[in-house]
C-alpha cells in the first residue's frame, strides 16, 4: 500500500510538469540554452540553488502584520498566502509555480488533495485560504507546469496524504540539521538534538554523545547512515558516490536528503528519485529543501538538486511544510531555571504535545523582568533533551528575575515560572577542604574530594592537569553538586579524582562554565604512604618477642608504629620496599582475644594513618613438645634412629601444650606443604586415629602405606586464630625389603674364586644396593630382581657373595643411600660342595639336592609392603 502511494504520488505530481518534447530535447541537448537561473542569495550546502523566494501568510484581522509561511501554526479560512519571487539585479524567475494543499477535514465529495492552477513563478501570486489546511506543498517547474489529467488521480486513498505528510517531516529536519550544521554559532546542544532528529525522522535509532564536539556527533549519524548507502546505487553515480565525498557536514547532511534510498527503506517519501527513475523511466520529479535567508524575514532559499536530465524528460521540484494547527503552547520552566549572564544555555521545560513538537514556530521571544528590563532572545527547542536553548549573547541582561514570552502567530503568551540569570564565576577563591587536601594520595584509586569558595553552579566540565609537565594532559573528572547543574547558587562541589596514575606533585583543577572557559584552581597530590597488605596480624599471649614480615608497597615510608598494649620495633625494609620486619612485644596487662588499631606514621603528614584491628592478641600457641614413637615387630631389615618402614601403621604418644577444642593435628612431608592428613582430637578413620589421651597427651595411628620412601614426616597442630604450632619432625620414612626366603642359587658365578650365587626371595627387594656378611663390607648386587611365582609382587634376587664367616651368619643388606649395611633376619643357608664347573642347585628333577630355608626368617605380624 506504501509503495502504491508513493506511486500515485510520483504520477500526480509528474503530471503537473508541462510535456513538451521540443523544448526538452533542446534542454538536453544544449545545457546552455536553459532558461537562467537565479542567482543565490544563499549558497546550498548541496544541490543547486533553485532561487530565492518570499512566502507570508496575511491575516484578515486589520493591523496585523503578514507572517512568515515557514512559521506558521495555523492556516485557516480567510488567509491568504502570498507567493513573490527575490531576484537579484536584471534576473528573472522562469517557469510556473503551483501549491498543493491538504484539508484538515475533507468535505463530502472532496478530493484529499488540492492542486491550485499554475502561475508564472516572476509574479506575485496570491491563493485564499478557504477551510483550514493541514499540509501545503510550493511546486516549482522552471520549465513550466500543466494541470492537465490530475483530477482523476485525486481519488487516490488517503496513504498519498501520508506519504506527502512523511516528505514534510523529513523535509523539516533536514532543514534543521542543515542549519545547525551550516551555522558556526551552533552549540553543541542545538546540533545534538538537530542530528537526534534527523535520524529518527529517517528510522535510525543513534547513540549520539551531546558533549562530544560537534564533527564527532555528526559523524556518528552520518557513519550509521553511509553503510546503506552504498549499497544501493540502481542508476549508477547515485548519492551514495557524492554523500561519501561531500567536504562538509552540513553537505553530508543535505545530500543524504536528495535521492537518498535510506528514506524508501525506512518507508519515507522525501527521497523518491531513485524509485521513479526505476518505475518510470520518461520523467524524473525532486525534492528541494528551503533555508531562511534574512531579508526578507519571510524569504526562503530553495535548494534542489541539478544533476543531468534523461532525453524526454522534464524536471519539477516540490517543497512541503506541514501545518500544526496546534494550540497555543502551555509552558511550565523546569527547576534548573538559573541561567549564566551572556551564554547559550538550555533550559528545561513541559510543553504538552502538539505544541512541543513544533514550538520552534513561535516567534518574537523575549525576556522581562517586570521593571523595565526586556530584551528579545534567540531560543531552539531541543527535542531530544525536552529543553529549549536560550542565547543570551546579544541581550545583554543584568543578573535578576524574568519572565519568558513569545507569539504563537499573532497571538501572545508567557511561560509558566521565572527564569534567574546569575554571572559566571571566576573561582579566584575556589580550593579543596583541609581534610580533601590531605585525602588526595597519589596511587590511592579513586579519591571524592570537597571544592569549596565560589559559587559552582554552572560548571559542565572539570578536568585535572599537572603543573610543570609540557607533554601532560588534561584528565576529565567526574562531579556532583549539592542540588544540580543551574539549579541555584551552590558554595561547594564534590569531585573524584582517580589517582591511580598519578604521581606526588602540584596540579591544576581546571573548572569549566557554559562559557567553556577552563578556570584553574591549584591543588597538591601528596606522596602515596605506604600500604600494608598481610595486617591484620596475630600475636600470642605469652610469648616474649614475636617476629613478623610485613608485606605491601612503599615499606621504607614508615617511620613509626605503634599500638596501645604493645612495644613495635622496625627492622631494615627489603631493597625493594615491599617486605618489612618487624617484632611485637605484648604488654602482659593485654588480655587475649582483643583487636587493637595500630597507628602509621609517615613523614609529611600530621595526622597519622590508622589502620583498625590491625593488631590481633590471641591465646598461647599450640607446641609439641615430644613423641614416642612404637616401631612394629619382627622387622626383615634394621631400623635406625628416627627411621620408620613404609607400609606399617605409625603409632605415638604426643606430648603437646596450649590445645584447645578445635585443635587440628596434620602430617605432611617436609619437602610437600600439601597435608596427607588433617584430623580434629576425637577422630577416627579407617586410616587414621587421633585421640586425647589427657589435657598433654595425644595418641595418633596412621597408615603409612601411601606414603613414599625419603618422606621427612612432620606433624603441626593449627588451632585456627590461636596461631599454628612449629613443625615437629615424627620419622623419616623408608620403604625396606620384605625377604621370605634367602637360598643358595643353582647359578655359577662368573669369576668362581670362592663366590657363591645365592638368591633371595620376597618383595621390595629393588630397595637392595649391596649384600655381606657385616655392616662395613658389602658386595654390589649384580643386576635388578626378577618377577618369581607365588604373587604379583614376588620378586627374585640373586646376590654374589663371598664364603660366610661362620655357618648361620646373618645377612646385611645396604638399601639405596646407606653407608652402612643392616642386619637381617635371614642367616646364611647350609652350603653344598661345588665339583666342577656347576655347582649343585636345589632339590628338583634332576636328583639335586635340596638347601633348606633359614630358620631366622619368620613371618612378619604387621602389614606387608605394596
Amino acid at each position: 500500500m506504501v509503495s502504491r502511494a508513493i506511486c500515485v504520488f510520483w504520477v500526480l505530481t509528474t503530471l503537473l510538469i508541462a510535456q513538451n518534447p521540443q523544448s526538452s530535447d533542446s534542454e538536453q541537448a544544449n545545457p546552455a540554452a536553459a532558461p537562467p537561473e537565479s542567482t543565490p542569495i544563499v549558497s546550498c550546502p548541496a544541490g543547486s540553488p533553485l532561487g530565492a523566494v518570499d512566502l507570508q501568510v496575511r491575516s484578515p484581522a486589520k493591523g496585523q502584520a503578514p507572517l512568515p509561511f515557514r512559521t506558521i501554526n495555523h492556516l485557516s479560512e480567510g488567509d491568504t498566502l502570498v507567493y513573490s519571487a527575490i531576484n537579484r539585479g536584471n534576473q528573472k524567475r522562469q517557469g510556473e509555480v503551483a501549491l498543493v494543499i491538504v484539508p484538515t477535514r475533507r468535505k463530502q465529495g472532496q478530493p484529499p488533495l488540492l492542486v491550485s492552477d499554475p502561475k508564472p513563478a516572476d509574479r506575485t501570486q496570491t491563493w485564499q485560504v478557504k477551510q483550514t489546511i493541514a499540509l501545503a506543498a510550493l511546486v516549482y517547474g522552471p520549465s513550466g507546469l500543466s494541470k492537465k489529467k490530475v483530477a482523476k488521480f485525486l481519488s487516490q486513498d488517503d496513504l498519498l496524504v501520508a506519504q506527502l505528510a512523511d516528505y514534510a517531516d523529513k523535509t523539516a529536519q533536514t532543514e534543521a540539521l542543515v542549519a545547525a550544521l551550516s551555522s558556526s554559532e551552533s552549540s553543541s546542544a542545538s546540533v545534538n538534538a538537530a542530528l537526534n532528529g534527523f535520524a529518527s525522522q529517517y528510522g535510525f535509532a543513534v547513540q549520539i554523545d551531546k558533549n562530544a564536539p560537534v564533527t564527532a556527533q555528526a559523524q556518528t549519524l552520518f557513519a550509521t547512515m553511509n553503510p546503506q548507502l552504498a549499497t544501493y546505487n540502481p542508476i549508477g553515480g547515485g548519492t551514495a558516490e557524492r554523500a561519501g565525498q561531500t567536504a562538509s557536514l552540513a553537505t553530508a547532511a543535505a545530500t543524504l536528503f536528495f535521492g537518498n534510498p535510506v528514506g524508501l527503506a525506512a518507508g519515507g517519501t522525501a527521497m523518491l528519485l531513485d524509485l521513479r527513475a526505476i518505475a518510470f523511466p520518461d520523467t524524473q520529479f525532486r525534492s528541494s529543501f528551503a533555508e531562511p535567508i534574512s531579508k526578507p524575514e519571510s524569504g526562503l532559499n530553495l535548494c534542489g538538486e541539478r544533476a543531468a536530465t534523461p532525453p524526454h524528460t522534464r524536471v519539477a521540484y516540490i517543497w512541503a511544510s506541514r501545518i500544526p494547527n496546534a494550540p497555543t503552547p502551555k509552558i511550565q520552566i523546569g527547576k534548573a531555571n538559573y541561567l549564566p549572564a551572556g551564554l547559550k544555555s538550555p533550559l528545561p521545560v513541559d510543553v504538552q504535545d502538539p505544541a512541543w513538537k513544533y514550538l520552534q514556530r513561535a516567534r518574537e521571544w523575549t525576556l522581562d523582568d517586570g521593571h523595565g528590563k526586556r530584551a528579545s532572545v534567540p531560543l531552539l527547542k531541543l527535542a531530544n533533551q525536552k529543553s529549549i536553548e536560550l542565547d543570551l549573547s546579544k541581550a545583554k541582561l543584568p543578573s535578576g528575575d524574568y519572565r519568558l514570552a513569545g507569539y504563537w502567530d499573532w497571538v501572545p503568551f508567557q511561560a509558566n515560572g521565572e527564569i534567574h540569570i546569575r554571572p559566571v564565576s571566576d573561582f579566584n577563591h575556589a580550593q579543596l577542604t583541609t581534610t580533601s587536601q590531605d585525602q588526595l594520595l597519589a596511587k590511592a584509586g579513586k579519591i571524592p574530594v570537597t571544592l569549596q569558595g565560589s559559587d559552582f553552579e554552572f560548571t559542565t566540565k572539570v578536568e585535572i592537569k599537572k603543573v610543570g609537565d609540557e607533554f601532560a594532559t588534561a584528565q576529565a573528572l567526574r562531579f556532583v553538586f549539592p542540588d544540580g547543574l543551574r539549579e541555584g547558587p551552590q558554595d561547594r562541589m564534590d569531585v573524584q579524582i582517580d589517582t591511580h596514575e598519578l604521581e606526588a606533585g602540584q596540579y591544576e583543577l581546571l573548572i569549566a562554565q557554559t562559557d567553556g572557559v577552563s578556570h584553574p584552581v591549584n591543588v597538591r597530590v601528596l606522596p602515596n604512604p605506604p600500604k600494608i597488605d598481610n595486617f591484620p596480624i596475630v600475636a600470642n599471649r605469652g610469648a616474649e618477642i614475636q617476629h613478623y614480615l610485613l608485606k605491601g608497597e612503599r615499606l621504607n615510608g614508615l617511620a613509626k608504629l605503634s599500638a596501645k598494649g604493645a612495644t613495635i620495633q622496625l627492622g631494615m625494609p627489603t631493597q625493594n620496599d615491599t617486605e618489612l620486619p618487624i617484632t611485637v612485644q605484648l604488654d602482659a596487662s593485654v588480655p587475649p582475644y582483643t583487636k587493637l588499631p595500630i597507628q602509621a606514621y609517615v613523614p609529611g603528614r600530621t595526622e597519622p594513618l590508622e589502620f583498625p584491628e590491625a593488631l590481633e592478641v590471641t591465646g598461647p600457641l599450640p607446641q609439641i613438645v615430644s613423641s614416642k614413637l612404637s616401631l612394629p615387630p619382627d622387622l626383615p631389615v634394621e631400623i635406625r634412629n628416627n627411621e620408620f618402614p613404609a607400609g606399617y601403621t605409625l603409632t605415638s604418644v604426643l606430648d603437646v601444650k596450649n590445645i584447645g577444642t578445635n585443635s587440628m593435628l596434620q602430617l605432611t612431608c617436609a619437602d610437600d606443604p600439601n597435608a596427607m592428613m588433617s584430623a580434629h582430637i576425637g577422630e577416627q578413620t579407617a586410616k587414621w586415629s587421633l585421640q586425647q589421651l589427657s589435657q598433654d597427651q595425644l595418641f595418633l595411628s596412621f597408615d603409612t602405606s601411601s606414603l613414599r620412601a625419603g618422606c621427612d614426616l612432620q606433624a603441626t597442630l593449627d588451632s585456627g586464630r590461636n596461631g599454628r604450632s612449629q613443625p615437629f619432625s615424627l620419622a623419616h620414612i623408608i620403604r625396606i625389603p620384605q625377604i621370605d626366603a634367602f637360598t643358595l642359587s643353582t647359578q655359577t658365578a662368573s669369576a668362581n674364586n670362592g663366590i657363591q650365587v645365592f638368591t633371595l626371595n620376597g618383595s621390595n627387594l629393588e630397595m637392595i644396593q649391596k649384600t655381606g656378611w657385616d655392616s662395613l663390607g658389602g658386595v654390589a648386587v649384580p643386576g635388578l630382581p626378577t618377577p618369581a611365582p607365588g604373587g604379583v609382587q614376588k620378586q627374585a634376587l640373586f646376590v654374589n657373595l663371598p664364603g660366610p664367616p661362620t655357618a648361620q651368619a646373618p645377612l646385611y643388606v645396604w638399601l639405596r643411600g646407606d653407608s652402612e649395611g643392616r642386619r637381617t633376619t635371614a642367616k646364611c643357608p647350609p652350603l653344598t660342595l661345588v665339583t666342577g664347573p656347576t655347582a649343585s642347585g636345589p632339590s628338583n628333577a634332576d636328583g639335586a639336592k635340596s638347601v633348606p630355608q633359614t630358620e631366622g626368617l619368620k613371618p612378619q605380624s604387621g602389614p606387608q609392603q605394596q
